[in-house]
């Protein structure tokens, strides 16, 4: 009996190594998913204003500003930022390729990278900075060419809290004008970048 209980006694303290080991392991996935997830936000927020202000023209230093600014973070997480597409002959065809590279070309490809490396959600956030900022130039009252969807769907998988994100689905449910949905989407990029940096402490 005494041995049995020497063996159980061993063997529950392996198990509980062993948990403390893993969770151990968890807690340190955990504070480094913080910071890249507030990373994930701004570098969605700043290449996507960056790429609609070079298809736009005219804009060369406030594009090099915005890229310059995420360079370090994009460095330090060891994820690369595709170049720009050439502009195209005119400036419709220019912000088509814009928006290709943020949805489906090599900005697009940032965030695939931004999942494998730091999770899911660091992924979703950058998809919805990106989305959302293209809202600013699609947007029509009654037409948000579902991007609306896609931040309710994104956030709520993500986790994040519904009133940093709630008040552009509904500027955008309550057919807002262009000024108002403007003012969402900034107030909700301000916001989120606040909380998500707060918990990256």
């Amino acid at each position: 009996m005494a041995f049995g209980a020497h063996v159980m006694t061993r063997t529950s303290f392996a198990v509980f190594m062993a948990m403390a080991l893993l969770l151990g392991a968890w807690a340190a996935k955990a504070q480094r998913a913080e910071p890249a997830k507030a990373a994930a936000w701004r570098l969605g927020d700043r290449l996507s204003l960056a790429a609609l202000l070079y298809a736009k023209g005219g804009q060369d230093r406030s594009v090099d500003q915005f890229l310059s600014s995420i360079k370090p973070l994009a460095q330090a997480m060891d994820i690369a930022i595709a170049p720009f597409p050439p502009r195209a002959a005119t400036v419709i065809d220019t912000y088509t390729n814009a928006i290709h590279y943020l949805i489906e070309g090599g900005g697009a490809e940032t965030g695939r990278a931004l999942s494998r490396k730091f999770g899911k959600e660091a992924g979703l956030l950058y998809e919805v900075a990106v989305k959302s900022n293209l809202l600013l130039l699609l947007y029509e009252p009654g037409d948000d060419q579902g991007i609306g969807g896609v931040i309710k769907s994104r956030m709520s998988e993500a986790g994040l809290p519904e009133s940093l994100w709630m008040g552009v689905v509904n500027a955008i449910d309550n057919k807002a004008s262009e000024a108002e949905l403007k003012d969402a989407v900034l107030k909700m990029h301000e916001e989120v970048a606040s909380y998500l940096a707060a918990r990256a402490e």
